[in-house]
C-alpha cells in the first residue's frame, strides 16, 4: 500500500497493544510465572485463555510440541510420554507450560485459538479426534515450595511425591493418605495415575531451584529419595496411557547461578533418564524471535503489508557507491538480492537487526533470547510510534541503530548479553552515556558530531545520523562477533543510516557522518583493528585505553591554555633572518592602552614584530580590531600612536581560520601531556605511545602555527601614506621567518636585498627633498620614511654615500667646505654638522680690469704679482690679513620684515636617545642661526630655558649664560 507515493509507514499499520502503552514500553510481565497462571495469587492477563492465545506466535516448535502432548493425553495413539525443557532463561519454557495448562485445563477455549486450532490440526493427524476433556492437572512449581516445609497450595505435604499425589487427588485427604502410606514406588504411582480414570497432565517447573535448596546441609539427607521418586514416576507415565509429564530443568552451563556439586550430581542423574524415556524440547528457535515479537508487541494487522514496495523503494536508493562500498560488502544474505524474503519475517524491524539478534546475540548464553529481546523492542517501537504520531522523522525499518539508548539503554545492558559482568555493564553504560547521548539527549559525544555536521550543511535526510551510526556500533560491540571479531566493519555502519528512497542519507554525505564518527573529534571510546586480508573494524571498549585517557583529557584542556601553547610555540619557531631584531608583542593584560602593549617596538632598527594569536588575528570578518591595532602601531588610523620608526618596523600576524585549527591541535597536545602524567612505569608500553602520540601532535602543531601565520602588514608610501596587508598564500612560506618576509618585501619593492642599493635610486631619493641633508638625516630616512627600502645593514649607506661623493655628489662641513674623504669607513654617517648635496662647481677667479685697477690708488697691492691668491673653496685674501675674507650680506632691496618666532616646549622628555637628538637638532639649529659668521638680521632673543638633570652634568651653562647677561636659578628637584 502507498500513500502519495511512499510507502506507507509501519506505525500506521500495526497498532501497538494495550499493554506495551499502558506500561511505557515495559509490556508488564515479559516473564510468564506458571504459578501465578494456574493458582491466580496474582491477577495476570495470561492466565485467560483468549489473551494467551491473542499474543502467542504459533511457532512450528511450539504447535508441534503442543500437538505431541495433545496426542498423548488424548488419543491412544503412540507418542511420547515424558518431555524435557532445558533451555536457558528467556527461550519461552514457562510461556510453553502456561499454555500446555491452558490446553488441557480448558480444551475448547485453547483450540478456538490460532494456536489451538493448528495444534488440534497437527495432534489430530491420524487419529480423527483429540478429547482433552475432564483432564488432570498436576502442576508442581517448584520455585515456590522448599523441601520438608508445608504451604497453603499442597495441603500437608513436605516432599515432591507427596505433593504430587496432593495435586493429583485435587485435596482428597483419604486417596492422599492411601497412596502416601503405600510408598514413593512405581507401582504406587502407576495405581493412582490409573484410577483418576482421566487423562493426566504433569507439569514440573523449575525443578533444578528446588534441588539447590534440597542440597542444603539442612536437607541433602533426603536428596536420595526424592531422587528415586522421580525416577518412579517417570517409568510409571511411560507405562501408564494418556500420561504426559513435562519437566522444565535447565542445563547448569544456561543458568546464570551455577549449581553446587550435589545439585550438578541430582541433574545429572534425572538428566540421564530424561534423555531415555523422553524427548528433549526446544519450544522456539532464533529464526521464530521476529514473529514473535510481533506477535507480542502488535495487534494482528488486518491489512495488508506494503513490502514490495518497500523493497522497490529500497532498491532505488542503493546507486552505485552504496552497491559497490556498503550493500555488496555485507555479505551473503544481507545486501539486496533476497530482501524482500528477509523483511516479510522480519518486518518492521530491518533484516540485519534481527540476524544480529538471531545468529549473535542469541549465542550467548546468559541472554535472555525472547524475553530479552522484547524488552528492548517493546521500548524501541514505543519511542517510535510516538514519534510518527507526532509527525517526526521515523525510521522506514527498525535497524541496529535504531534502538533509542535515551529510553532502552537499560533493557539491551540487562538483557543477560553481559550477564554477571557488572564492571562491563557499568562500562558501556559510561561510554554510551559520553560517547552516544545521554539519557536527556542532549550531551554526547555523537550528538555533538550531528550538530557539528548540521551546522556544516551537512544533509543526510534523516536526524541524528551520527548518534544512530554510533548506537549501531554499540550493538555490534557488546559480544564477540564471528571468529572472535569485535564490534563493525565500515559497511556495517553506514548500513545503519541507509534507508529508501526519500528518506536515505546521500552517499558522500554518509560518508562524511562516518568520517567524522571516527576521527579525532568522534568517539573517544573507539578502537580501530585492521586484520590482515580484511576490512578494518571498529569497536567500542570499555578498557582503559590511551584513546580513552587522551578522550577524558581533552574534556578538561583549559581554553585558556590552548592560546599559551599556541603563542610560546610560536615564539620558539620564529626567527628574525635579516631583520635586525626580532619583537614579540603579547596580549595585553586587561584594557591597558596601547601605547604601554606596544612601548617596545618602537626603534632606530628592523624589526619583525610578532604579535601574541590570542588577541590579533586577521580575515574570516573578524579583524577589524586587529587591522585597528596595526594600523596605530604604524602612526596611522583614528588612533595613531607618536612614533619615529614606523617604516622599519613589519607587523607578523595569524590567520583567523588557520589560528582556530593550531587551537584546536594546541589542545591534543596538551591532553597527551595529561596521559602522559596519568601513566606509571608499569605501564611502559602505553607510556611509550602516549609519548609518541605527543610529539606528532607537537610536530602537527608546530607546521600548523608556521601556516597560520600568513599575514604581514608595513608601510608604504604611494601617494598617501597607508598601510600594506600581505599574505603568503604558499604553505611553505610563514610570516614567522624574517627571510621569507624580508625575500616578500624585495619583491615588493620595499627591501633591498645585501648590497642591493644603488647609489642612482638613493640619489634620486635624496633629489626629491628641497634641501640638502646630512649623513645622519639621510640614515634616519631608511628607519623613518617609508619612501625608502629596508636595508639590511648601515653599511650599504657608507658605500652608496661613498659612491655618489667620488660622483657628483659632495660632502661639505657646516661653512661649506668641501670635504675629502678616502673610503667609506671614514665616514661619520652619523655627523649633523655635515652636508651631502650635489657637487657645486668652483667660483672662477677675479679677472682685474686692462691697464690696473679700478681701486683708488691704481695698480697692484703692494708686495702683489697682479694676482690674488686662490685657496680652497674660492675665498679671496684681504691685505695685509691672515684669514679668509667673510662675505658680506647681499644688501637689503627694501625696508626688512620682523617676525617674532616663539617655540615652547614644556617638560619634553629627553631619557630616550631619539628624543635627546631631536632635541640636540633644534638647539644645533637655533646655533647655526645666530653663529656671528652669518651676519644675519636678527634683533632680539628671548631664551627660558629648563634643564633638569643630574649634579654635575649641567656642563658650563652656568658661565655661558652669565657671561650673555642672563639670571641664572639652580634650585633642587624631586624628579
Amino acid at each position: 500500500m502507498t500513500i502519495n507515493g511512499t510507502a506507507q509507514h509501519w506505525a500506521d499499520i500495526l497498532e501497538l497493544r494495550p499493554e506495551v502503552r499502558a506500561s511505557d514500553g515495559s509490556v508488564g510481565e515479559l516473564q510468564m510465572s506458571l504459578h501465578k497462571a494456574v493458582y491466580q495469587t496474582v491477577d495476570v492477563p495470561y492466565r485467560k485463555v483468549e489473551y494467551y492465545g491473542d499474543i502467542t506466535e504459533p511457532t512450528p516448535n511450539l504447535v508441534g510440541f503442543f500437538a505431541r502432548v495433545a496426542r498423548r493425553l488424548g488419543t491412544t495413539a503412540d507418542a511420547p510420554a515424558l518431555f524435557h525443557l532445558d533451555q536457558g532463561m528467556g527461550g519461552g519454557k514457562s510461556h510453553a507450560l502456561v499454555g500446555l495448562h491452558h490446553m488441557a485445563a480448558s480444551p475448547e477455549a485453547f483450540f478456538a485459538t490460532d494456536l489451538g486450532q493448528q495444534v488440534y490440526a497437527d495432534a489430530a493427524r491420524g487419529t480423527g479426534e483429540v478429547d482433552l476433556t475432564g483432564a488432570v492437572t498436576v502442576t508442581l512449581t517448584a520455585d515456590y515450595f522448599s523441601p520438608g516445609a508445608t504451604n497453603e497450595v499442597f495441603g500437608p505435604a513436605t516432599n515432591l511425591f507427596e505433593r504430587f499425589i496432593w495435586a493429583l487427588v485435587g485435596g482428597d485427604m483419604d486417596r492422599y493418605k492411601r497412596y502416601v502410606a503405600a510408598g514413593a514406588n512405581k507401582g504406587t504411582l502407576q495405581q493412582a495415575l490409573t484410577e483418576t480414570g482421566r487423562p493426566v497432565l504433569i507439569l514440573l517447573d523449575e525443578l533444578m531451584d528446588y534441588v539447590m535448596a534440597l542440597a542444603d546441609a539442612a536437607h541433602i539427607a533426603t536428596m536420595p529419595s526424592e531422587k528415586a521418586f522421580l525416577n518412579a514416576l517417570m517409568d510409571a507415565c511411560d507405562d501408564v496411557p494418556r500420561v504426559a509429564f513435562v519437566v522444565v530443568m535447565i542445563r547448569s552451563e544456561l543458568d546464570e547461578r551455577g549449581y553446587s556439586p550435589a545439585a550438578v550430581d541430582f541433574r545429572d542423574y534425572v538428566g540421564a533418564r530424561l534423555v531415555r524415556n523422553g524427548q528433549t524440547v526446544a519450544v522456539t528457535e532464533a529464526q521464530d524471535f521476529s514473529a514473535i515479537i510481533r506477535r507480542r508487541l502488535f495487534e494482528l494487522p488486518d491489512t495488508e503489508l506494503p513490502l514490495r514496495d518497500l523493497t522497490r523503494r529500497y532498491t532505488a536508493a542503493a546507486d552505485d557507491a552504496w552497491k559497490n562500498q556498503v550493500l555488496d560488502k555485507l555479505g551473503a544474505n544481507r545486501s539486496l538480492p533476497g530482501f524482500e524474503e528477509r523483511v516479510t519475517s522480519s518486518y518492521p524491524f530491518h533484516p540485519e537487526l534481527m540476524r544480529l539478534v538471531r545468529e549473535e546475540w542469541s549465542q550467548v548464553a546468559g541472554f535472555q533470547r525472547v524475553r530479552s529481546t522484547v524488552a528492548i523492542f517493546a521500548r524501541t517501537t514505543l519511542h517510535w510510534v510516538t514519534e510518527h504520531k507526532a509527525d517526526r522523522w521515523a525510521p522506514p525499518l527498525i535497524g541496529v541503530g535504531d534502538i533509542p539508548l535515551t529510553v532502552a539503554l537499560e533493557q539491551l545492558l540487562s538483557s543477560g548479553l553481559l550477564l554477571g559482568n557488572d564492571r562491563a555493564i557499568q562500562g558501556y553504560r559510561a561510554v554510551a552515556n559520553t560517547d552516544i547521548t545521554s539519557t536527556d539527549g542532549q550531551s554526547g559525544r555523537a550528538v555533538n558530531v550531528d550538530e557539528v555536521l548540521r551546522r556544516a550543511g551537512v544533509t543526510v535526510g534523516q536526524p541524528a545520523p551520527a548518534v544512530r551510526m554510533a548506537t549501531a556500533l554499540l550493538c555490534y560491540s557488546i559480544v564477540s562477533r564471528a571468529q572472535a571479531r569485535r564490534g563493525a566493519t565500515k559497511a556495517e555502519l553506514m548500513l545503519a543510516i541507509f534507508g529508501p528512497a526519500g528518506s536515505q542519507a546521500p552517499y558522500p554525505a554518509a560518508e562524511e557522518v562516518f568520517n567524522k564518527l571516527t576521527g579525532d573529534e568522534g568517539l573517544g571510546a573507539l578502537e580501530t583493528t585492521t586484520p590482515t586480508n580484511a576490512p578494518a573494524r571498529f569497536h567500542l571498549s570499555i578498557k582503559q585505553t590511551l584513546r580513552m585517557y587522551f578522550t577524558a583529557a581533552m574534556a578538561v584542556v583549559p581554553a585558556e591554555a590552548r592560546g599559551e601553547l599556541v603563542w610560546e610555540q610560536a615564539q620558539k619557531l620564529a626567527s628574525k633572518g635579516v631583520f635586525d631584531n626580532l619583537v614579540p608583542v603579547d596580549k595585553p593584560s586587561g584594557e591597558e592602552p596601547l601605547e604601554k602593549t606596544f612601548d617596545a617596538v618602537d626603534s632606530n632598527e628592523t624589526r619583525l614584530v610578532l604579535l601574541d594569536p590570542r588577541r590579533w588575528t586577521l580575515l574570516n570578518g573578524k579583524d577589524s580590531a586587529s587591522r585597528e591595532d596595526i594600523t596605530a602601531l604604524l602612526g596611522l588610523g583614528d588612533k595613531a600612536m607618536r612614533v619615529d620608526n614606523a617604516a622599519s618596523c613589519v607587523v607578523a600576524c595569524v590567520n583567523t581560520q588557520r589560528r582556530d585549527v593550531t587551537f584546536k591541535r594546541a589542545a591534543e597536545v596538551l591532553a597527551w601531556r595529561e596521559v602522559i602524567k596519568q601513566l606509571t612505569t608499569d605501564t611502559e608500553d602505553e607510556l611509550k605511545d602516549a609519548t609518541a602520540k605527543h610529539d606528532e601532535a607537537l610536530k602537527k602543531l608546530r607546521r600548523d602555527i608556521e601556516r597560520a601565520y600568513q599575514h604581514y602588514a608595513y608601510l608604504v608610501r604611494a601617494g598617501e601614506l597607508h598601510v600594506e596587508y600581505k599574505r603568503f598564500d604558499e604553505d611553505s612560506r610563514t610570516s614567522l621567518n624574517g627571510g621569507h618576509v624580508w625575500t616578500a618585501l624585495v619583491a615588493a619593492g620595499r627591501a633591498i636585498q645585501p648590497a642591493g642599493l644603488g647609489a642612482e635610486y638613493l640619489a634620486a631619493l635624496l633629489d626629491d627633498f628641497d634641501r640638502a641633508l646630512t649623513p645622519r638625516e639621510i640614515v634616519q630616512a631608511f628607519y623613518k620614511n617609508p619612501a625608502f627600502p629596508l636595508l639590511t645593514s648601515t653599511d650599504e649607506i657608507r658605500r652608496v654615500l661613498y659612491a655618489l661623493i667620488t660622483g657628483d655628489w659632495e660632502l661639505v662641513d657646516a661653512d661649506g667646505n668641501r670635504l675629502a674623504v678616502a673610503s667609506p669607513a671614514q665616514l661619520s654617517i652619523n655627523s649633523i654638522n655635515q652636508t651631502l648635496r650635489r657637487r657645486q662647481r668652483d667660483p672662477a677667479p677675479p679677472v682685474p680690469p686692462p691697464g690696473g685697477s679700478d681701486q683708488p690708488g691704481g695698480g697692484d697691492q703692494p708686495g702683489g704679482d697682479g694676482e690674488q691668491p686662490q685657496l680652497p673653496g674660492g675665498g679671496g685674501q684681504q691685505p695685509g690679513g691672515d684669514g679668509p675674507t667673510p662675505p658680506s650680506p647681499p644688501p637689503a632691496p627694501g625696508p626688512a620684515v620682523y617676525k617674532r618666532y616663539q617655540v615652547q616646549l614644556t617638560n619634553k622628555s629627553i631619557t630616550s636617545g631619539d628624543a635627546r637628538e631631536q632635541a640636540w637638532q633644534l638647539l644645533q639649529e637655533l646655533r647655526k642661526v645666530i653663529d656671528p659668521a652669518t651676519q644675519a638680521d636678527h634683533q632680539l632673543l628671548t631664551l627660558n630655558l629648563t634643564l633638569v638633570t643630574a649634579e654635575g652634568q649641567q656642563g658650563a651653562i652656568e658661565a655661558k649664560a652669565q657671561a650673555l647677561g642672563a639670571q641664572v636659578t639652580v634650585e633642587d628637584d624631586d624628579f
